[in-house]
C-alpha cells in the first residue's frame, strides 16, 4: 500500500510517499480503507522529534513510523460492530501501538481498534470527517469532562480559529455559555460566524485584559500566551492547557498566582465521539477545512501547521479511494 512515513525526526521533508506493506489486523481491530486523514498539531511535533510519542519512538532502535491518528474511511474487513464497506470515523492508535506501527492514518489502509471508530456523520462528505475526532475529542473533553462547563459561565478559547478553537467555540455556545475566542485580526468575522460573542484580536493585550475575567480559559497556544491568560482568569476560574511542552510549566506558574491550572492530554472515548457526530448531522457543528490536499502532499500539510495560522483543519486525500 502508498503510504505518508519517515524514518527519522526532521523538517517536514524528511516524509515521503511509499510502499509499505498492509498493516496486519490484531484481536479487536479491523482493517479500513483511509479516504482521508486529519491533521493536528501533534502529528509535525512528533514529526519534529518534541513531545512524548516522540520520546518514545526515540527509545528504539529503529522506526518507521506512518503518522496521522484522525481518519474517515471504509471498514475493510467485517466484526461484530461493523459491516464490510461501513463508512466510519476514529481517533486511531493513541498515542502509540505497542507494535510500533505508528499512528497509521496517512496511508490506503490503516488497521485500527474497533471500539476507537464510529459511523460516519452523514451530513458531511466523508472526506471531510476526517477533520472531527481528535480536535472534537480535545475540546470536548477540555470543557465538559475536564472543565465542568456551565449555562452562564464565561469561557475564552485562546486560538479559537484553529482546529481545535473553532469546535470549541461552538461547542462553548451550545452549552450556553458566554464565549470569548482569541484570534488574529484577519480571523475576527470567521470567530463571529462561529457563535463567539467576545472576539478578541491576541495583538492587543489592552483588549485581551479589559476582556476578563473568564470563568473558565481553553487554552491551546501555551507558552507565553498561556501564562499572561493566567491575569485574565477569575480567582475560582480554571486554566486548562493543552501543549504538553508548556503544561508543566504553566501549572507551576498557576500554583504560584493560587489559580487554578490544569494540562491534559485528549484520550478516546466511542461515547462522546458519536455525541460529536450527532451534532455535525444535526447542523449543531460545522466542520471548517482550510485545506485538503492529496496524501502525496504530505510535507506541504506539515508546513502549512507548522505557520501556527491555520484557520479550521488540515486533510489529506488519498486519491486513489476519494
Amino acid at each position: 500500500m502508498q503510504a505518508l512515513y519517515y524514518t527519522e525526526f526532521g523538517a517536514a521533508d524528511c516524509m515521503q510517499l511509499g510502499d509499505l506493506p498492509l498493516p496486519v489486523v490484531g484481536k479487536g481491530e479491523v482493517l479500513v480503507k483511509v479516504t482521508a486523514a486529519g491533521l493536528n498539531p501533534i502529528d509535525v511535533k512528533t514529526r519534529a522529534g518534541k513531545g512524548f510519542v516522540a520520546a518514545g519512538l526515540g527509545e528504539r532502535e529503529s522506526f518507521c513510523f506512518v503518522p496521522g491518528y484522525d481518519l474517515a474511511g471504509t471498514v475493510e474487513t467485517a466484526n461484530e460492530a461493523f459491516a464490510v464497506g461501513s463508512p466510519v470515523i476514529g481517533m486511531v492508535n493513541f498515542p502509540l501501538t505497542k507494535a510500533g506501527r505508528g499512528a497509521g492514518a496517512c496511508a490506503e489502509y490503516c488497521a485500527a481498534v474497533a471500539a476507537d471508530l464510529v459511523a460516519a456523520p452523514k451530513r458531511v462528505e466523508l472526506a471531510l470527517a476526517a477533520a472531527l475526532p481528535l480536535a472534537g475529542l480535545t475540546a470536548w473533553q477540555g470543557l465538559f469532562q475536564h472543565g465542568a462547563l456551565q449555562t452562564g459561565q464565561r469561557l475564552l478559547v485562546l486560538a479559537g480559529a484553529g482546529g481545535v478553537g473553532h469546535l470549541a467555540v461552538q461547542l462553548g455556545r451550545s452549552a450556553g455559555a458566554e464565549v470569548g475566542a482569541t484570534a488574529s485580526a484577519s480571523n475576527q468575522d470567521f470567530l463571529h460566524s462561529l457563535g463567539a460573542q467576545v472576539c478578541l484580536d491576541y495583538s492587543r493585550p489592552d483588549a485581551l485584559a479589559a476582556a476578563g475575567p473568564w470563568d473558565l480559559i481553553l487554552d491551546l497556544m501555551g507558552g507565553e500566551v498561556g501564562r499572561q491568560a493566567l491575569d485574565w482568569l477569575a480567582a475560582d476560574g480554571l486554566m486548562l492547557t493543552v501543549p504538553t511542552l508548556t503544561a508543566a510549566e504553566l501549572v507551576a506558574a498557576g500554583a504560584a498566582e493560587g489559580k487554578r491550572v490544569q494540562g491534559y492530554t485528549v484520550q478516546p472515548n466511542k461515547d462522546q465521539l458519536i455525541q460529536l457526530v450527532e451534532l455535525v448531522d444535526q447542523g449543531a457543528l460545522n466542520l471548517h477545512i482550510s485545506h485538503r490536499l492529496p496524501m502525496a502532499q504530505g510535507p506541504e500539510a506539515h508546513r502549512l501547521l507548522e505557520t501556527g495560522h491555520m484557520k479550521g483543519k488540515v486533510i489529506l486525500e488519498n486519491q486513489s479511494v476519494s
